[in-house]
């Protein structure tokens, strides 16, 4: 286990973090930094916790114990808003958008934007329903087309 060290210029910092569920801990005490504007690769094996730990630093799922920090700030600190204007997060598994048009669901997001719409017509991009989307075109609305 590595000690946690306090950077000035870290983005995410976990202290002591753990996540479990009833008779099984899926994430043992873990402290670690994220460096801003470093690029972090999480490798390891099936069930090993790497998707666990991404919805924690997302805001997903909390931590069964320890703390995350966002420069320097408890995670659950930070509103909604402010988090989506320092963190991008798009999740493996995209929660359900039945009902939602593309144009909704792109302007829910952390910088609304108009770019990927162009792409479609009208119909599609006014009458598309998020139940009836392919799923790349459910992955680029989530995303905006980035």
């Amino acid at each position: 286990m590595q000690e946690y060290t306090n950077h000035s210029d870290t983005t995410f910092a976990l202290r002591n973090i753990s996540f479990r569920v009833p008779g099984r801990t899926l994430l043992h005490p873990l402290s670690l930094t994220f460096p801003a504007g470093k690029v972090t690769g999480l490798i390891g094996h099936n069930g090993s916790g790497k998707s666990t730990l991404l919805k924690m630093l997302g805001r997903h799922q909390p931590p069964s114990e320890g703390e995350i920090l966002l420069d320097a700030q408890p995670l659950e600190s930070w509103s909604s808003k402010a988090f989506a204007r320092k963190v991008a997060y798009l999740p493996q598994q995209l929660p359900p958008a039945e009902g939602m048009t593309v144009r909704e669901l792109v302007a829910i997001g952390r910088y609304p934007w108009h770019g990927a719409l162009g792409r479609f017509g009208a119909a599609d991009r006014e009458k598309g329903r998020g139940s009836y989307l392919a799923g790349w075109l459910k992955t680029a609305g989530a995303s905006a087309g980035r």
